[in-house]
């Protein structure tokens, strides 16, 4: 029958899907049942003739709960942790709609050989995250092989 490939490559976008999502974190049930993403990290990264600048949104995070870390391959390595917020039951609350969610949530950033990580600063204001990476002039490596 004609519709089983059909049927088929349909569960696969489905699954493709919920593999892209399982590496954000999760909270909530996706379309297939699985959990969905909790919270974001949406950034923009930007450059200028001295330094790369990141700006990372991270609402609700506080500033303990963010890690930053440098790694080999000049990449920096984001983490950040919204915890749960404990509210008092009250027997007359009835909740209609929870959308605040927690967890966590993880991006790297690889940046250009001429990111010095080792001149890296961040700060953190109003659940915005700002990295600044200095920049370092690569010595050209070429070397001319005379022929003989």
């Amino acid at each position: 029958m004609m519709i089983t490939p059909f049927r088929s490559r349909f569960n696969d976008i489905f699954d493709e899907l919920d593999s892209a999502l399982s590496m954000a974190p999760t909270t909530g049930t996706s379309l297939r049942g699985q959990e969905m993403p909790a919270i974001a990290m949406a950034m923009d990264l930007t450059e200028t003739d001295k330094e790369f600048k990141i700006k990372a949104d991270l609402p609700g995070v506080e500033k303990k709960n963010v890690t930053i870390d440098a790694l080999r391959d000049n990449t920096l390595l984001i983490k950040a942790e919204r915890g749960e917020v404990k509210e008092e039951k009250d027997e007359k609350m009835h909740y209609h709609k929870i959308e605040r969610s927690y967890g966590s949530v993880q991006r790297s950033v690889k940046l250009p050989e001429t990111a010095d990580l080792s001149a890296t600063t961040a700060k953190m204001d109003n659940g915005v995250l700002e990295i600044a990476v200095a920049k370092r002039t690569v010595p050209d490596e070429t070397k001319r092989i005379k022929i003989t």
